[in-house]
């Protein structure tokens, strides 16, 4: 099985804040990545499909650590939602292994956020922040970050008002809108092979805070 060399964006986006609006999305779609999304297991394993590219249900059982049934069962919802599809069997142990890949992204626009559970709401949100975390800590450990000049942190504390966080959120996403044309750029030159291929952690962090601290 091939790698998916093309990652998605997982988080949270707003498209009335791009410079120019992308397609429009038909509502059906929209519904189907919200249903998806709304189960905390059920967005787990989007996430993995999206970032490993193919996976079984007993692989992502194992990653997940949750009953296979339990994870079978979503899988095959996910296809039923569009938002995986099967894209082979195989034969293990008298059985039928299946193996899925993603469909569509790990990713929930600001106008859809308000729709999910707050469980899922949570799980995402302390996921995506915790993944940040996990990717600087590995960084470190492998002696990227820190060891040479190519990488960009800043915090910059400022204040803004409504109109000011309003343009800031378009800023951030016309640059993530950029990096994933820049992706895309990219794995065509790359092809199918992983020579030269250098994996990077990119991450688009916008957020309000108490003025208090700003100070910390």
């Amino acid at each position: 099985m091939g790698k998916q060399r093309q990652r998605q964006t997982e988080g949270t986006a707003d498209p009335k804040q791009t410079g120019k609006a992308p397609p429009k999305k038909p509502e059906k779609r929209k519904r189907n990545r919200l249903e998806a999304m709304r189960h905390p297991l059920r967005a787990r394993m989007l996430r993995l499909l999206v970032e490993r590219g193919v996976m079984s249900p007993a692989e992502l059982s194992r990653v997940l650590e949750a009953e296979l049934s339990n994870v079978s069962y979503h899988a095959r919802r996910l296809e039923e939602l569009e938002c995986a599809e099967l894209v082979e069997t195989r034969p293990v142990r008298g059985a039928v292994e299946h193996f899925y890949r993603a469909t569509e992204r790990h990713l929930i626009e600001t106008d859809e956020f308000e729709e999910l559970d707050p469980i899922t709401a949570e799980d995402l949100l302390g996921n995506s922040f915790q993944r940040i975390i996990d990717d600087y800590v590995a960084s470190r450990r492998a002696k990227m970050i820190g060891h040479d000049k190519h990488f960009h942190l800043t915090r910059t504390p400022m204040i803004f008002d409504a109109k000011g966080y309003e343009d800031g959120m378009a800023l951030y996403e016309r640059s993530r809108l950029e990096m994933s044309e820049i992706e895309r750029e990219s794995a065509e030159r790359l092809g199918d092979s992983d020579v030269g291929a250098i994996a990077i952690s990119a991450n688009f962090l916008l957020f309000k805070v108490p003025p208090a601290s700003l100070d910390t």
